[in-house]
């Protein structure tokens, strides 16, 4: 038997990526995934799936630069490696409920319908709704990319 896929947590410092392993561990299926937290991206080598905890969470005024510059050197960081990694936003049940759909949409992808129903044990009625599409809910870092260019051009 093969060892379950690895799911790497990532962000700069203050962003919840241990926090959100905690709770990611509570609500997936017992040895359908590693849930690790990456001190770096190339600890993400490994991983199916990197998640980047996005800068929502409430920060100190003061630690906000250094927090940014984080980031930025995260996201070059993956970028240069060529790391493919999706951006969760979101706080408390939010957060969990988006970075599961992320599992879900690599999981679903990669292993069909095997997968389905692996990582539905608690949000499952709450992510098949349809809702109207919302950009701080969006972990695609391409397209956040593209919207920062944009904004700045």
């Amino acid at each position: 038997m093969s060892a379950p896929p690895t799911i790497a947590l990532l962000g700069a410092p203050g962003t919840g990526a241990a926090a959100l392993a905690r709770d990611l561990q509570q609500h997936i299926a017992p040895g359908s995934a590693q849930i690790v937290c990456a001190a770096s991206p190339d600890d993400c080598a490994q991983a199916v799936l990197t998640l980047l905890m996005g800068l929502d969470l409430p920060c100190p005024p003061d630690q906000h630069p250094a927090r940014e510059a984080a980031d930025a050197r995260l996201r070059a960081a993956l970028a240069h490696g060529g790391r493919a990694y999706r951006v969760v936003y979101g706080q408390g049940e939010r957060r969990i409920e988006n970075a599961l759909k992320a599992i879900k949409s690599v999981a679903t992808s990669a292993y069909g319908e095997s997968a389905r129903g692996t990582f539905d044990q608690k949000f499952s009625s709450r992510t098949t709704r349809l809702r109207a599409w919302n950009c701080e809910k969006c972990s695609d870092p391409e397209c956040e990319h593209r919207l920062f260019k944009r904004l700045l051009s």
